[in-house]
């Protein structure tokens, strides 16, 4: 025990402090001890010892430059035989990002004006960053954070949101207004935080009445570190010679060090395989490395995060080796110069076209005529037909709600039309061969067209459904002043055509794809709910929304309030409504 001064009383443990530390008094007597110790250990009487274990090692922080090269560890004993057992992990991600936009602002005179006069500018920075699957991150700025009281800078927040956008009206609307919910807040001490799978913006905010040091802070680096999973560890090798790694012999896991006698080992770095796809080039991998197992009586521990004590390692990701390239340029080889120029052409082309944007009358005019012309030039190409349909997808603002979507049909009739749907299904009857590289290209060549088809259909799915639903508005408002004067209106067109078509299209789509998939499931809720199963249609909506891994989607918490609705649920309809403005609010608080 210890008081609260940290000084020692007489207890079964008087070593230390009420807050865990060695306390002074103790600290002094250890150090004499140390220094009169004979072969590591001191006879303190009554049968007591005190044993002195250390490893000294050349250096503390190691760094992998990227390169294949191992780091030589140097490492000897100081005062006993010691067991040398390294181990070294890779556990965290830091990956750079530099801000995609930026603004000096002037804030208020009446309160952000110091007495000398100067006015306090502001600097927001917008970031943004990816996330394959839900992890914890931690955003970090080298420059400014851990800094309090000797930084020139003030109100150091940052703000971090996600950046999906959503559909406000699924089947009434095609444009597209972002909604943003924070995640979380921080300061000048940046905390770590679970997020889930996503795209998301973080937004930093930064004060001074300099507007030229903010200016040089415009390109701010900022270093987003993303721990991995236990099972995604990245466990290091070492090695007693450095041509180990690639030789694979001198492998290293254990020796006995003699006191004064110098003995060298090898850390390598990763193997490709290890590193995560997700990681890209110009990422440090951070972990620990440890050196001996000072748990006594205990099965040795080969978590370096977990032993009394361990050191910082680092490896800098290099860029990546370009597999397909390296794959198609042994492919093409197979065909002429005039071949192989012709599908250049082809693609840039084609990728020129994707690049165009369709956010005013003569833009749209533009990308029409590039596409009939692209039509008529690869007319049947797949590819090309589904680029068209993801750019018609990806236009926003069109008030002719039914023509855009009747576009959207006929896009997407083309590319169904384009696929051998018996071919394709005679290629998948059979099982490739995983060793035969031109059978593994065949093979993924045949999935992507699949996956074409699939999206076409789902999408000629939707668009029948927003069609069917815009007519059936339609009706209701002029069923009320038509009923009074007992007349029925021939001008509006019977869905129930537009009802088989979505029916053929629907059963034609299940012979693809599970409907159950996340991917595709938005088709089937539509379809149980035209079919009038409401009760079925909630349930696959609700097992959706729960197994989604990404932020929450506006749409679909939409779609579940219209079949609330539809039920009969008042009470559950008002209680989810309450939710909304929580889910999703209409803008981001300020700092």
């Amino acid at each position: 025990m210890a008081n609260n001064n940290g000084t020692c009383l007489k207890s079964t443990n008087p070593w230390f402090n009420t807050k865990g530390e060695l306390c002074s008094q103790c600290s002094n007597n250890l150090i004499f001890w140390f220094k009169t110790a004979s072969n590591g250990e001191v006879e303190l009487g009554e049968g007591l010892k005190i044993g002195f274990h250390g490893i000294n090692i050349n250096r503390e922080a190691v760094v992998l430059d990227g390169s294949e090269a191992p780091v030589r560890i140097e490492s000897k004993a100081l005062l006993s035989s010691e067991k040398l057992v390294p181990n070294a992990i890779l556990n965290k991600i830091r990956s750079p990002y530099r801000p995609i936009e930026s603004k000096i602002t002037t804030l208020p005179k009446d309160r952000d004006k110091l007495p000398s006069g100067r006015q306090i500018l502001a600097l927001t920075l917008i970031y943004k960053f990816k996330l394959e699957e839900a992890a914890n991150i931690k955003p970090h700025f080298p420059l400014l954070n851990n800094r309090v009281y000797d930084t020139k800078f003030e109100s150091q927040f940052y703000m971090i949101s996600d950046s999906n956008k959503h559909v406000l009206e699924m089947i009434s609307s095609s444009a597209l207004f972002p909604l943003q919910r924070v995640h979380t807040m921080g300061d000048v001490y940046p905390k770590s935080t679970k997020l889930p799978k996503g795209e998301y913006t973080l937004q930093f905010y930064l004060r001074h009445d300099n507007v030229q040091y903010l200016e040089k802070m415009k390109q701010l680096v900022l270093f987003v570190e993303k721990k991995l999973e236990e099972k995604d560890f990245i466990r290091l090798s070492f090695f007693s010679q450095p041509d180990g790694p690639v030789t694979g012999s001198g492998n290293f896991t254990s020796s006995v060090l003699i006191p004064g006698v110098l003995e060298a080992f090898y850390v390598a770095p990763p193997t490709k395989e290890k590193i995560p796809k997700s990681c890209q080039a110009g990422s440090v991998l951070l972990g620990a490395i440890s050196y001996g197992n000072l748990t006594l009586g205990v099965k040795e521990e080969k978590n370096p995060l977990k032993q009394t004590v361990s050191y910082q390692i680092s490896y800098l990701v290099p860029p990546k080796i370009e597999d397909e390239k390296i794959k198609e340029s042994f492919s093409t080889n197979i065909k002429n110069v005039s071949e192989r120029l012709k599908e250049e052409v082809r693609d840039a082309k084609i990728k020129f076209f994707g690049s165009l944007k369709q956010n005013t009358e003569e833009e749209r005019s533009e990308w029409k005529e590039l596409c009939a012309s692209l039509k008529s030039e690869y007319p049947n190409y797949t590819p090309l037909l589904a680029k068209i349909l993801e750019d018609l997808l990806s236009r926003s603002g069109d008030d002719e709600k039914i023509r855009y979507n009747e576009e959207v049909i006929d896009a997407a009739n083309e590319v169904v039309a384009s696929v051998d749907k018996d071919d394709l299904a005679k290629y998948f009857s059979v099982k490739s061969d995983p060793e035969d590289e031109e059978a593994e290209e065949i093979k993924k060549k045949m999935e992507t067209t699949r996956e074409q088809l699939a999206q076409a259909l789902y999408q000629k799915g939707i668009a029948l459904a927003v069609i069917d639903s815009l007519k059936h508005k339609e009706k209701e408002s002029i069923a009320i002043p038509k009923n009074l004067d007992n007349k029925t209106d021939e001008s509006i067109p019977d869905s129930s055509g537009q009802f088989d078509m979505f029916e053929k299209n629907f059963k034609e789509l299940k012979k693809w794809v599970d409907m159950k998939s996340p991917k595709y499931c938005l088709l089937l809720v539509l379809h149980e709910k035209r079919s009038g199963r409401l009760g079925t249609a909630l349930k696959t909506l609700t097992d959706m929304i729960q197994e989604e891994g990404g932020p929450p989607r506006k749409k679909l918490y939409d779609l579940k309030l219209s079949l609330l609705e539809e039920i009969g649920w008042k009470h559950v309809v008002s209680y989810e409504k309450q939710w909304m403005h929580v889910r999703f609010p209409s803008s981001l608080p300020l700092f």
